[in-house]
């Protein structure tokens, strides 16, 4: 099994950062989201964060969160490469964002995640993620909210 390295990137990403994102985005995805479309939806958020994980110095899983308002974080989305999956990236990239929500004084984090993705409920709800609600996305998709509630805190306001 390679060593898998874990970077922490508040802030615009660089260019290689953003090309790398849009690799694993698309490998997992498939949502055509370019580097140019990636850049732009970056740099309208506050507060962004990009944790990778790099495998032989290639980027084989991210998680993507920014402020929602100055207390709560949206954990916006994360991905794994299917070829680099059981190996807890996953898990260590989801700390690693935790860990920095808290030492930036967030409180809560949010996330939405499709219902047919049991991997990523499963997840969630073993770090401590509470399921809040649901929706219908336009797509006709059916959305999971949940959040969590860093050192202890109430419901969202």
């Amino acid at each position: 099994m390679a060593v898998i390295e874990y970077r922490c990137l508040p802030g615009l990403p660089s260019a290689d950062v953003v090309d790398a994102v849009a690799h694993v985005n698309q490998e997992v995805f498939g949502f055509n989201e370019t580097p140019e479309i990636l850049t732009s939806l970056f740099k309208e958020q506050r507060k962004l964060l990009i944790c990778l994980a790099l495998q032989d110095g290639r980027a084989v899983g991210f998680k993507i969160g920014f402020e929602e308002s100055p207390r709560a974080f949206d954990s916006w989305r994360g991905a794994v490469l299917e070829s680099a999956r059981r190996q807890g990236i996953a898990e260590a990239l989801m700390a690693m964002q935790h860990r920095w929500c808290r030492e930036n004084g967030f409180r809560v984090i949010k996330t939405t995640t499709n219902s047919d993705n049991g991997p990523m409920l499963i997840l969630n709800l073993k770090s401590g993620f509470e399921i809040v609600g649901t929706f219908v996305h336009r797509r006709k998709q059916l959305k999971v909210l949940q959040e969590k509630w860093l050192d202890g805190g109430e419901a969202a306001s």
